[in-house]
């Protein structure tokens, strides 16, 4: 009778210990699908903030002059700037970057290309490299004598295919590399990457300080560097605008690049150039 009893109590605490491993399996199932839809949800809910301030400040672009107003009634005119430089307008991180500002990935020679491998600590050696690979990329010499048929970057993301490139330099590279067929080139907006190309360290200091203060122009830029403008100087942004935004909503981070044409007073006002995934943006840029 014992015996039968000890075996009826085995087989009890079997069925106990099964049932609780199975209420211990609903229970992680059920915080993993829980965990699993919050995670979609803040996904969508950061691309719909995102999407929506991205579309207020496109059309802030359109009907406001494309210029810095600290005191504008408007929150994404009295915060932008067009430096690439990021700021927040409520809960969205934005960096507006004039392409114009940037320098061209050159289709022939690759002189442009070296130089901004320079200022940002590339070694010669590796710098003459990448430009003879980005020239065979695109189906010339290194040289910059054309082959046929050319094959010009169509986005950023090529610049990985170069043997000698990493995505640390690349993340460099996007930031001061244009594909934007730019009018011009504009002093106003250029990294400081690009600003060390032929100048000083000092140099580079006055020009961001009379930047800042508002002062800088055609004239102040000769006084102190001693460079002219030539024909392609501009001194406005536009009309290509690279437009980065992020929006974190709980867990999730939505971000993407864009590249618009803005032409106010044009037929095609606004024109969708160029997207790309966003490169991300740092937890401090997301006031976090």
């Amino acid at each position: 009778m014992r015996h039968e009893q000890g075996i009826a109590l085995v087989q009890v605490l079997l069925v106990a210990g099964i049932l609780g491993l199975l209420m211990l399996q609903v229970g992680l199932t059920t915080r993993q699908q829980l965990a699993h839809a919050r995670a979609i949800s803040d996904r969508s809910e950061a691309m719909l903030l995102a999407q929506s301030a991205e579309a207020a400040l496109v059309f802030s672009l359109l009907t406001s002059p494309l210029q810095e107003q600290p005191g504008s009634e408007n929150p994404y005119a009295a915060a932008w700037n067009f430096r690439g430089e990021p700021f927040r307008v409520g809960k969205t991180t934005f960096s507006i970057q004039d392409e114009s500002g940037l320098q061209p990935v050159p289709l022939f020679g690759s002189g442009g290309f070296t130089s901004a491998l320079s200022t940002l600590g590339v070694d010669p050696a590796r710098a003459r490299r990448l430009g003879a690979q980005l020239m065979e990329l695109q189906g010339a010499d290194p040289t910059g004598v054309a082959r046929a048929p050319l094959y010009p970057l169509q986005a950023h993301q090529q610049l990985l295919l170069l043997p000698d490139m990493d995505p640390d330099l690349y993340a460099q590279l996007s930031r001061v590399m244009t594909l934007y067929p730019t009018p011009g080139f504009n002093w106003m907006t250029a990294p400081q990457e690009i600003q060390r190309v032929g100048l000083t360290d000092s140099q580079v200091q006055g020009l961001e300080e009379l930047r800042r203060s508002g002062s800088l122009n055609a004239m102040t830029r000769w006084k102190l560097t001693g460079v002219e403008d030539d024909e392609r100087a501009v001194f406005g942004p536009g009309p290509g605008l690279r437009v980065t935004v992020g929006v974190r909503s709980g867990e999730a981070l939505f971000s993407r690049m864009t590249t618009y044409a803005i032409r106010p007073y044009a037929t095609d006002a606004l024109t969708v150039w160029q997207r790309e995934a966003g490169p991300g943006l740092a937890g401090d840029e997301l006031g976090e």
